[in-house]
């Protein structure tokens, strides 16, 4: 690959995770215009329609196997559940403690997942990295501080089951390529969420939407068509091209970016639990990581 394409690639990474780490503040926002049911579904939509669009422009086949469906119709369900912990919780919490938290806890619990599924136990760097990211993340909890009960208060609790429904999507998308593309995927993944969270909504409230002002679409597009659609398929993309070290290397750059546009936007203070345990779990991650890369 030439050099000027790696800068693009670096440029539009650095960017989608800038998308990523956004994205929690704009849960926040959207949280007080109107019901969580709604929200995920219009944010699906319009992410599927996006993707559609992508795939005709990059001439991709959208048409998918019998053999993908239960895959696609799986990964719905867990992406529909963790649509509706992340508005709950970004409702409740803080959006930067959520995008910390979540963010960090997600490969650990992803890695945990794997190990049980595979019966695999983990060792060496695996090992320090799975007990160090539950160390981070319980301070990041405020466990130390609060107790226990901290897992269920100010949203803590929702966040948690973001990072938990996200580890069983990471699991079943993980074979998705045996069956289609990971854009064909994305694309009917985002389409069949939006038919099962239009189960959930108030059909006479449906347009509402359409009342909102110029800020509830703004952040409206920036988490289905930024975070959800150009991020997601710019991080296939550079997995793809620079591998899938590099691409994740970039990931560790999205806790930063939720804490910042929390400050800036929400004026959320910086807790010391949070830049602690968020330092601690980046560092778990990376431990899991370069492990991986070893075997």
């Amino acid at each position: 690959m030439k050099r000027s394409e790696n800068t693009f690639l670096y440029v539009i990474m650095i960017l989608a995770m800038a998308l990523w780490g956004l994205s929690w503040t704009n849960g926040k926002i959207l949280g007080t215009y109107t019901s969580i049911p709604i929200l995920m579904f219009w944010r699906f939509l319009i992410a599927g329609i996006f993707m559609w669009f992508t795939l005709i422009l990059r001439g991709v086949e959208w048409r998918i196997t019998l053999a993908g469906l239960p895959s696609i119709l799986g990964s719905a369900v867990f992406l529909v559940l963790y649509n509706h912990f992340y508005f709950t919780g970004t409702r409740l919490g803080a959006a930067g403690a959520g995008g910390v938290l979540v963010t960090t806890l997600n490969p650990v619990l992803t890695f945990l997942l794997v190990s049980v599924v595979h019966k695999k136990l983990p060792r060496g760097r695996s090992l320090g990295g799975l007990l160090l990211g539950i160390f981070g993340g319980s301070i990041l909890i405020n466990v130390w501080q609060d107790g226990w009960s901290a897992i269920f208060t100010s949203g803590n609790q929702y966040f948690v089951l973001c990072a938990s429904t996200w580890a069983f999507l990471t699991l079943i998308s993980s074979k998705i390529n045996q069956h289609m593309s990971t854009l064909t995927y994305s694309f009917w993944l985002y389409l069949v969420s939006a038919v099962l969270a239009l189960f959930f909504v108030d059909t006479s409230a449906i347009f509402t939407v359409f009342t909102m002002g110029l800020s509830f679409w703004l952040n409206l597009i920036s988490i289905s068509v930024g975070a959800m659609a150009f991020a997601t398929t710019a991080y296939f993309i550079a997995a793809s091209r620079l591998g899938s070290e590099k691409a994740s290397a970039f990931i560790f750059t999205v806790p930063l970016s939720a804490l910042l546009f929390s400050m800036l936007i929400l004026n959320e203070p910086l807790k010391l639990n949070i830049l602690l345990g968020g330092t601690i779990s980046i560092i778990a991650v990376f431990l899991i990581n370069s492990a991986k890369k070893s075997n």
